[in-house]
């Protein structure tokens, strides 16, 4: 019987060249691991005393390279409109100026943060403010939060 079992093949003596040194081992020579780019956010902050000094040309900077998932817009600081019962196209006219055209460019380009505008300020009749929750940001969270600080 053992005699059968050797001349098919299904065993044999020390080790067999013909066979990989660990069977569950299916990687040729020849496989190169598959390097992945870690992807990371990049936040572009801007103020109201700054005009909103991103530059076009510095996000599609950020959105060519490999390593950028999302370019963030975020504002720092208050939003207060000078006068603002005389000017309530304020922040259309700051969306117009600039936000949109940087929303445009990639949907990888958002909002993030707080919008902190003065209270009661009548944001184009809630269409700027829904345009900014649309695209990821939230209108006066400092306030609320505040508030409910208070009452607690």
């Amino acid at each position: 019987m053992l005699f059968t079992a050797l001349s098919l093949g299904f065993a044999s003596c020390g080790n067999d060249k013909n066979l990989p040194d660990d069977p569950l081992d299916n990687k040729t020579p020849t496989e190169k691991p598959v390097e992945q780019v870690v992807k990371v956010n990049k936040d572009l902050y801007f103020t109201e005393s700054d005009g909103i000094q991103i530059e076009v040309d510095t996000v599609k900077k950020y959105l060519a390279m490999d390593n950028i998932d999302t370019v963030f817009l975020v504002p720092v600081g208050t939003f207060f409109a000078p006068d603002y019962y005389d000017h309530p196209g304020y922040f259309k006219m700051a969306r117009d100026a600039l936000l949109q055209e940087l929303i445009d460019l990639s949907p990888r380009v958002r909002g993030k943060g707080d919008f902190i505008t003065n209270l009661g300020y009548p944001l184009q009749y809630g269409e700027d403010s829904l345009w900014m929750v649309e695209n990821g940001w939230t209108v006066n969270k400092y306030w609320i939060d505040q508030l409910n600080q208070n009452t607690k």
